[in-house]
């Protein structure tokens, strides 16, 4: 019978093995290799040359690419994949960054809880931004944005918030643009994050209030930026900013004021051809003086704007249609008007009222867009979120069907242990019963067995000598050794064993050695502190694994059992 303390053991040990094992299952994940200090370094040269050299980059990079190839270093190899894809972006080689940032994912695409992970999603969101596919790029932003919430990783949460917010300004979301800027401006102020990024959070939100018409609120998350610009020698986040002060104060009909910022915003943005964003500067000069009356001057850099419109279009079919391109045709009819051209206002009010009805035409098709990107959007994330839950519900279902398993095994092993242990007390009940009715019982004459051969007779007679005398305890006992003593051979005293003991000699030595044991044990509390093996040795076997299996098989329980229940059974008589 197996001991509770042994039982307990095994049952520690199953439910050991079982939890490692669902922890394996749930956390199987590759050991990465670190990143030396050396590759460190190197890392942050590409870092900081990246914006200014980009061949220089590309060569360190494919340099250090080699030998994280080598190397077999995961970690290295994705974060130069990462920044191979930035490169590849700046450059407008939009196929091949997807390429290599997709690559960039499936390298490290079993590894739980990897940051860079969500970081290669926004950089493959940014892609499909600058390639105008703002909806496969929202789709990006939003599942890192949704990601970075319920993980509380603030890095994340804030890039993720600015891109999503840059890509509903465009669209004229303008309110819900303002809330992602919020959310991002809020995170920074409980990360370490560089000047430079909060900067670019703060004129985001300057410019959005501008598109909301609340001028004052624009000029006080502006100042802020600008003072972070200017600390940092920012010059050209300096010259944006003074832009957004010259329109907040031509919203607040300060035009003097508002041309004081508009022009030093000009002079910079000039040297940095900037023409997207010097047309912008140009037209809201324009637009200050239009409302100081000085047509001619007004009109002058609406010319402006449009000599860069059409410049734009000869060097790129495409060039760029800014969408204040409408309200500059209808303040140019005004001013010809005010200035008694009407002819030239003319034209331009035509101009203006074309571009209306394709404004009109294009914008039911971007709000069509628009709805279709926000369902496919939803879909994708909801998408998303069933895949995971499904995997999710995968792994806990196997995990329930494995702890089911081991309660049922628990409960199985726990029931038999108590069937075993009923059972065995039951036998051991009845070798004490049998032991003490062989105590009370009055001594008899041993029925005599009339045997007609005399030699049987002899034979027999020296079996009982030698069985009192204890030979059996010896462990050179043996069935030849016994013949010997016996004085005949081992055939014939096989043969009178078999006949009248009713036995094979190797069941009638064990049933001597099996029965002095159990009446030696419950008379001798000495004895009963022997060990196992000790006990064994002591009635004649060369083995404590033979003497336990020969004991369990005559008594039906385990010597260990018997001796612990005999010391409960005296104590409990005492």
């Amino acid at each position: 019978m197996m001991s509770s303390t042994n039982m307990y053991r095994i049952l520690r040990i199953t439910i050991g093995i079982a939890m490692l094992f669902c922890l394996w299952k749930c956390e199987k994940q590759e050991t990465l290799k670190t990143i030396s200090d050396e590759d460190s370094k190197r890392l942050s040269r590409i870092y900081n040359i990246i914006d200014e050299d980009l061949h220089k980059a590309e060569i360190d990079i494919d340099t250090l690419l080699i030998k994280a190839t080598r190397t077999d270093n995961m970690l290295l190899k994705a974060e130069l994949y990462l920044q191979k894809g930035v490169l590849l972006t700046k450059k407008g080689e939009f196929n091949n960054a997807l390429d290599t940032l997709v690559s960039g994912v499936n390298l490290i695409k079993d590894i739980k809880d990897l940051p860079l992970k969500n970081l290669f999603l926004l950089r493959i969101g940014n892609v499909y931004a600058l390639a105008d596919k703002s909806d496969i790029a929202m789709t990006y932003y939003t599942k890192v944005y949704e990601d970075a919430s319920a993980k509380n990783t603030k890095k994340e949460l804030i890039l993720s918030s600015i891109n999503m917010a840059k890509l509903m300004r465009n669209a004229e979301r303008f309110e819900q643009a303002l809330e992602m800027y919020k959310v991002a401006y809020k995170q920074t102020q409980h990360i370490d994050i560089k000047e430079s990024n909060v900067a670019r959070i703060l004129m985001g939100m300057g410019g959005t209030y501008l598109k909301l018409h609340q001028p004052d609120s624009a000029i006080y998350y502006t100042e802020k930026g600008y003072k972070i610009s200017k600390s940092i020698n920012d010059k050209t986040g300096e010259s944006f900013f003074h832009h957004d002060f010259g329109v907040a104060y031509y919203l607040k009909n300060e035009y003097s004021k508002g041309l004081q910022y508009l022009d030093s915003a000009r002079i910079y943005i000039e040297a940095i051809k900037n023409d997207e964003r010097l047309s912008e500067t140009l037209f809201n000069i324009g637009r200050c003086y239009y409302k100081l009356q000085q047509y001619e001057t007004a009109i002058g850099y609406f010319d402006e704007v449009t000599s860069i419109i059409n410049q734009a279009e000869k060097l790129d079919s495409k060039g760029f249609n800014p969408i204040y391109l409408e309200d500059m045709y209808d303040l140019l009819s005004k001013c010809h008007l005010a200035s008694e051209n009407y002819e030239k206002s003319s034209f331009y009010e035509t101009k203006r009222n074309v571009l209306n009805r394709i404004k009109n035409k294009e914008n039911n098709e971007i709000a069509k867009a628009l709805h279709d990107s926000e369902l496919n959007i939803n879909n994708k994330f909801i998408k998303t979120v069933l895949v995971t839950n499904e995997r999710t519900l995968f792994r806990y279902k196997g995990i329930s069907i494995i702890i089911g398993l081991l309660c049922l095994t628990l409960l199985y092993l726990l029931f038999h242990y108590r069937s075993e242990a009923k059972k065995n007390k039951e036998i051991f009940e009845k070798l004490i019963q049998k032991q003490d009715a062989k105590a009370n019982e009055t001594i008899q004459k041993p029925k005599e067995i009339i045997i007609k051969d005399e030699k049987v007779t002899q034979v027999l007679k020296r079996l009982e000598k030698i069985e009192a005398q204890g030979y059996f305890l010896e462990s050179s006992c043996s069935l030849a050794n016994m013949a010997k003593k016996a004085k005949t051979n081992t055939t014939y005293l096989t043969q009178i064993i078999k006949q009248y003991k009713e036995k094979t000699f190797y069941q009638y030595l064990n049933g001597l050695r099996i029965n002095y044991t159990i009446d030696r044990l419950k008379t001798d509390t000495q004895f009963r502190k022997y060990a196992i093996k000790h006990i064994a040795f002591e009635v004649g076997y060369k083995s404590p694994e033979s003497f336990t299996k020969h004991f369990k098989k005559a008594t039906g329980i385990y010597p260990s059992y018997y001796i612990k229940e005999l010391a409960k059974h005296n104590k409990h008589n005492a």
